[in-house]
């Protein structure tokens, strides 16, 4: 299947990407960049290296939106390190950048002849700009798979919010909305997969050169998670989306009306889902969505390290 990565890396960003491109089953064909783990030159450098450090110069990369729709930007270089990639140092590429991630996704959608899927794993402002340059592209798409939301768990950033939703709820909002083959990956799934701190030193004692990569890349996310809540590791959040659209049979879906607060001065970005059943005149509220609400976590992590370790 040929995949489109949305991507704001970020190390998990990072991560996932890596795992995409050695994974036979996803034929990476570009790598947009929105703003959202960091500002949006920051990302699309770390788009380039991480593909310069696979090999893989060849997939061009897009720049997308530097900022969301409305909202100011937010970003989370507090976890992912001023870089973006923790402490990690990966050579530059030599291969520049294209403009206009909106537009190719506009364009490839109405040109392609083919199975075309996208993985977004960052803000979803660059497909909410498709959509709005083109209503009913992302339609066009067999599989929209997003990381984003949370359902029953609670947020990362807010309360009820989780960060790609709450850095842009307004594209959030058009990109649930938006009537396609959607399959969301939230944090009641992503937050099921982890590597914890001691295993990421077995992995640095690996001595390869992805091991040390991913160890220090982790090390700043890590040293903040274990100060914010006690956990000493870090969780797979983008991989996990990126495992779906790989084996997801590994995954239970539900499908759910879901709609995303886009206002709330503490729930803009909040996934509201209607489970109301039984209610005299109540018609249920957003669109019908397909959500991953459990996973074999193990079986994902067992992927992950086969594909980005030994990829």
């Amino acid at each position: 299947m040929d995949v489109v990565l949305d991507v704001d890396p970020g190390v998990d960003d990072a991560m996932a990407i890596l795992m995409a491109l050695s994974s036979p089953e996803l034929n990476v064909i570009a790598l947009t960049v929105v703003s959202g783990n960091v500002p949006l030159d920051i990302g699309v450098e770390n788009a380039r290296r991480i593909l310069a450090f696979a090999g893989r110069s060849d997939i061009p990369v897009y720049r997308g939106a530097d900022r969301p729709l409305v909202r100011d930007p937010v970003h989370a270089m507090e976890v992912h390190g001023p870089s973006g990639l923790g402490n990690a140092d990966l050579a530059p590429s030599d291969v520049d950048a294209r403009n206009d991630a909106p537009g190719y996704l506009v364009d490839l959608l109405e040109e392609a002849g083919r199975s075309i899927a996208i993985l977004a794993v960052g803000p979803l402002t660059n497909l909410a700009l498709a959509e709005r340059m083109s209503p009913g592209i992302l339609r066009r798409a067999d599989a929209v798979v997003v990381m984003g939301g949370a359902v029953d768990v609670p947020g990362n950033v807010a309360p009820t919010g989780e960060f790609n939703f709450v850095a842009d709820p307004h594209a959030a909002s058009v990109v649930v909305g938006a009537g396609s083959n959607l399959v969301l990956v939230p944090l009641d799934v992503t937050r099921r997969v982890g590597v914890s701190a001691d295993e990421v030193e077995r992995i640095r004692d690996l001595g390869i050169e992805r091991a040390r990569f991913f160890a220090q890349a982790t090390e700043v996310v890590i040293k903040r998670g274990t100060e914010a809540d006690g956990y000493r590791g870090i969780f797979l959040h983008d991989p996990t989306a990126v495992a779906f659209a790989i084996q997801p049979g590994g995954f239970e879906t539900e499908e759910l009306w879901a709609s995303v607060e886009t206002d709330g001065s503490l729930t803009a970005g909040q996934l509201v889902v209607d489970r109301r059943k039984g209610v005299a005149g109540a018609e249920p509220v957003g669109s019908p969505i397909s959500v991953a609400m459990d996973v074999d976590a193990q079986g994902v992590l067992e992927l992950f390290w086969k594909r980005v370790l030994e990829g």
